[in-house]
Formats: structure tokens, sequence, C-alpha cells
């Protein structure tokens, strides 16, 4: 607690979702393309409605994301924030 932590916000385009077992829960992942043209994100999703009203991520759909990273050798976290067209 109290450590200094970085947040850089970007946006990207999902090309692979991944049902991947966490210890005895399966999560779903999504590796995001980011505009910047760094590298692939593998990013831990839920639900969501889409702007179409579907309560999912698709392969294609434009997110944005959030990547987080604390102190040093700490793995750097993202999250999606939203889906936008």
């Amino acid at each position: 607690m109290g450590q200094d932590t970085l947040e850089k916000n970007g946006s990207g385009t999902i090309n692979a979702i991944r049902e991947v077992r966490v210890e005895t829960a399966l999560t779903k992942f999504a590796m995001v393309t980011p505009d910047d043209g760094s590298s692939r994100l593998a990013i831990r999703i839920g639900p969501n409605i889409t702007p179409e009203g579907d309560v999912c991520f698709f392969v294609g759909d434009k997110v944005k994301y959030t990547v987080t990273t604390g102190a040093a050798g700490e793995l750097p976290g993202a999250m999606v924030r939203a889906v936008f067209l």
C-alpha cells in the first residue's frame, strides 16, 4: 500500500478470446492488439455491454484499456474499461 503506480491508457482491437483455468475457476482473457503498434496484451475480461446491447466481448471489438504498473519487479496488470465503436 502507498506505493507509486503508473497507469497508461490505450485502445486496441481484440484478436482472440480464450478461457483459461486459474486455480479452480475458468477466466476469460482477450489478446488485444494496441492501436499504437506496441506488443499485444493479454487482458482479463468479464461480461460487458457492447454498443449493440450484447453482454460479452467479441473478436474484432475495439476496446479501451488501462495498464497499471507498480513497484520494481511487479508485473503490470491491464483491465478492459469499455467497448467503443
